[in-house]
């Protein structure tokens, strides 16, 4: 068949994003028609299967498992791995997605890996009976960071699934290690109801023989389910919490009377291979010494299955060094200024935990947005009476996007109104809500956007475009 073959950076956009895009619509059901491993497996074939030319460690999960699955890949990287790190979705460009050693693949490799599925997917558009059986959008970048990391010849690959597990195009992948983080209530229109059911789907990854690591559950039925999963199909498990504890907790502050004091946290972490005393990180919020945790226990058993030496200094700088963007990111204090993509009850809880630990006393303004298929009512139920202020928003050109009306209209529902002192704001324009909030906000205050990695990716997009600006440095 005659097609025009992929010129520049933005034709490989265009051509990916005229597969069908799950992450930005709702129009599809959680089944083998919508997702399904052997086209996949049909997509990687024509690549020569990549996936099966380095060692894999797999994360899957509700909450954490951006975090996990980076902090693994950067302890890879420290103990002398050549690492290759997936994950999804991204906040400003696709090369966030795909990184080796922490570095985004290049525009010119993003092209060239694009062109060579090219053939091959513009034949099944054609020929398939529909398009969602042709290669979708995030089939065909996980497939290009699979085959990127083949043509630079890493050692490990740690793939951060998409959605679920059981189903997701990911789980093509042979792993030597698995990762089930935090389960929680997210997806459930697809993965279902009940934290059983979610968690499920989750260990859905979970391979015979193969280790696993199972982050802290807050819900006794999903560690359940997971332990008999594992146990089932004859895996070694380490559970945070038990094998892995991070003991000794001490949350590094910035109080109103000291608001640019430095934050994170010093603590010791003891698995059953070490003890790591005296570790700091930057990453903040309770929960993350948790995901550090189930990364470290993962990496421990990665090292034992490969014959490679993770030693103590490497955890330490690893712990020290590694940051994860829009998890609670702090981008400028005074006021402090925080960007989190959380969009679970269970996040926001505790994303408002990591402000009393990390910022106690101070007043706490809200940007909010979310997608129209979370549970809004729950999570504006966790910020009622937290916040002194409260702006709704919403992302731009964004089908999935809750218009900021509908986000007030539910927060007034809750009576927002009766309980937060600024009222009930709607300022449709995230980047223009921020600054809003920001302009109005004290010194000593902290204004938090947060609901949705979109919401998310559109302001860090435009705080760096402004602050590149402000240094003389080119878009």
């Amino acid at each position: 068949m005659r097609y025009v073959p992929i010129a520049t950076y933005e034709d490989a956009v265009r051509f990916l994003e005229e597969g069908i895009n799950y992450e930005r619509t709702r129009r599809w059901a959680y089944n083998t028609r919508y997702l399904n491993l052997g086209r996949m497996e049909g997509l990687l074939g024509a690549l020569g299967n990549p996936h099966r030319r380095y060692r894999v460690l797999h994360v899957a999960g509700t909450k954490g498992k951006g975090s996990t699955a980076g902090a693994a890949a950067h302890l890879l990287t420290r103990a002398g791995m050549r690492t290759g790190l997936i994950t999804s979705p991204h906040l400003v460009t696709h090369r966030e997605r795909i990184r080796i050693d922490g570095r985004m693949i290049d525009k010119r490799d993003f092209v060239l890996g694009v062109r060579r599925m090219q053939p091959y997917v513009a034949a099944r558009r054609v020929h398939e009976a529909a398009a969602d059986r042709a290669p979708t959008y995030f089939e065909m970048l996980t497939a290009l960071g699979f085959e990127h990391f083949a043509r630079r010849q890493v050692d490990w690959a740690v793939v951060e699934v998409g959605l679920g597990g059981r189903l997701d195009s990911t789980n093509v992948v042979a792993p030597d290690c698995c990762v089930i983080t935090t389960i929680g209530f997210d997806h459930m229109d697809k993965l279902g109801e009940t934290a059983e059911a979610i968690a499920g789907e989750k260990g859905g990854i979970i391979k015979p023989g193969v280790p696993v690591v199972l982050g802290r559950q807050q819900y006794p039925g999903a560690l359940e389910t997971l332990r008999r999963i594992a146990d089932e199909r004859g895996c070694p498990r380490r559970e945070v919490g038990r094998e892995l504890i991070a003991t000794s907790r001490e949350p590094l502050r910035a109080p109103k009377e000291q608001p640019d004091a430095p934050i994170g946290w010093r603590f010791t972490l003891k698995t059953p291979a070490a003890e790591y005393a005296d570790l700091t990180t930057p990453l903040l919020g309770a929960h993350q010494l948790d995901n550090l945790a189930a990364a470290v226990g993962a990496v421990e058993l990665a090292a034992e299955r490969a014959g490679f030496d993770l030693t103590a200094d490497a955890v330490r700088a690893a712990v020290a060094e590694f940051s994860v963007p829009a998890r609670v990111e702090v981008l400028q204090r005074g006021p402090a200024f925080i960007l989190d993509v959380a969009h679970t009850v269970e996040s926001v809880q505790a994303l408002l935990g990591t402000l009393e630990a990390h910022f106690p006393g101070r007043a706490v303004r809200v940007v909010f947005g979310c997608s129209a298929d979370k549970d809004v009512a729950g999570l504006l139920g966790a910020l009622r009476g937290r916040c002194t202020a409260f702006t709704a928003t919403q992302a731009q050109d964004m089908p999935r996007a809750l218009p900021a009306e509908e986000v007030a209209a539910i927060a007034c529902e809750l009576g927002f109104e009766q309980v937060v002192p600024g009222g009930v704001r709607v300022t449709a324009n995230v980047v223009e809500a921020v600054d809003a909030a920001l302009s109005e906000a004290q010194p000593d205050e902290v204004v938090v956007l947060t609901g949705s990695f979109f919401t998310a990716g559109q302001v860090r997009d435009n705080w760096k475009r402004i602050r590149d600006s402000e240094c003389g440095m080119p878009d």
